[in-house]
């Protein structure tokens, strides 16, 4: 084929228009910045440095990045009812797990009751009106973790739940139009099972509305077993094997014996870890970062780390991670040292 540009050495690639070099040149900036913000910004966060509100490490509804805590994908927030309270009903197209800490309550969802107690994780499915309840004689805390996937897909939807009062006309058509969508999905029930990969994916929606109708809402603490492993004393609430109707974060507990230390590891997800009780440190490739109970703990993708119990009682945390990022052969859990209590 004749060369457009007869002028040009042969072998000689012309040269990147300005546009595309200042385009490119803008986004190395950009993640040399982030990169340096992640190793700047605090591996342990205290909640109470910040506002009262429902996020604690960044408002899901941003498209800001590292702001709190060199996190990307998870933030969390906090809920506290006194005795005899409850919050207003809400639903948002986004699932939603709840660790209770303490105290005892209920969980509302579309008019159906689920009791919890201290240790349970509470389970509310997509696009679900629920709300919480305090028993009369005690109040209770939770922790809501939470992925910031959604704003990115436009997909971090909340109903107002004004039941009509709503003063906006296309507000309320854009509300009705979406129910009847999630309405007509969960009409879905028995499919034929076909002989095409695609007629998998229809039979996997009829799959998930069942899963969604019958596994639990709250997963008890007293229905998950302690195992003694490489990384320590662990308790999965959920993991890829537990069928439950809020696949977006998985819930692992970690118990560490007074003087000892969890292995140490590194994997590409980002992890989120609430210090329910306890005292001690992380090490994240050498640097030391002191934890204490009601703390949060921030790990970045692909750094070594390891949890250390220094006080004089035993430390327990509640760990988070997404599930997506990990495919790509990038999921596997990479073993460094093993907890010192480990016995083979």
């Amino acid at each position: 084929m004749a060369d457009k540009n007869p002028g040009r050495e042969p072998g000689i690639q012309p040269a990147a228009s300005s546009e595309h070099y200042y385009d490119y040149e803008a986004r190395f900036i950009k993640q040399k910045r982030e990169q340096e913000r992640i190793n700047i910004l605090p591996r342990v966060i205290k909640p109470a440095m910040f506002a009262k509100g429902e996020f604690a490490l960044g408002d899901m509804r941003v498209f800001s990045r590292y702001t709190v805590a060199p996190l990307s994908a998870l933030t969390c927030g906090f809920l506290g009812l006194r005795p005899d309270a409850q919050t207003e009903p809400k639903r948002m197209i986004p699932s939603l797990i709840a660790y209770i800490i303490e105290g005892s309550g209920e969980s509302v969802q579309e008019g159906v009751k689920f009791s919890f107690a201290a240790g349970d994780v509470v389970i509310v499915p997509p696009y679900t009106t629920y709300r919480f309840v305090a028993h009369a004689t005690e109040g209770f805390r939770a922790w809501l973790p939470q992925l910031r996937l959604w704003h990115g897909q436009g997909l971090l939807r909340r109903d107002p739940l004004d039941h009509g009062r709503s003063t906006d006309e296309n507000q309320t058509n854009s509300d009705q139009k979406v129910a009847a969508v999630f309405q007509a999905r969960r009409q879905i029930r028995n499919l034929t099972a076909g002989k095409t990969r695609y007629d998998w994916f229809l039979s996997r929606l009829a799959e998930e509305n069942q899963v969604e109708r019958e596994t639990p809402r709250v997963i008890r603490a007293t229905d998950c077993s302690w195992e003694s492993t490489r990384r320590g004393k662990l308790k999965f609430y959920i993991s890829r094997w537990t069928e439950v109707a809020a696949r977006g974060l998985d819930v692992m507990a970690q118990e560490i014996n007074p003087g000892e230390h969890s292995g140490e590891h590194r994997h590409i997800f980002e992890e989120l870890l609430l210090v329910v009780k306890g005292r001690g440190y992380d090490l994240h490739e050498g640097t030391r970062h002191p934890w204490e109970e009601g703390d949060l703990i921030c790990i970045p993708p692909m750094i070594t780390h390891q949890h250390v119990n220094d006080g004089k009682d035993a430390a327990q945390l509640v760990s988070v991670w997404p599930r997506q990022p990990g495919h790509e052969f990038l999921g596997g859990i990479e073993q460094i040292s093993n907890a010192s209590d480990w016995r083979a």
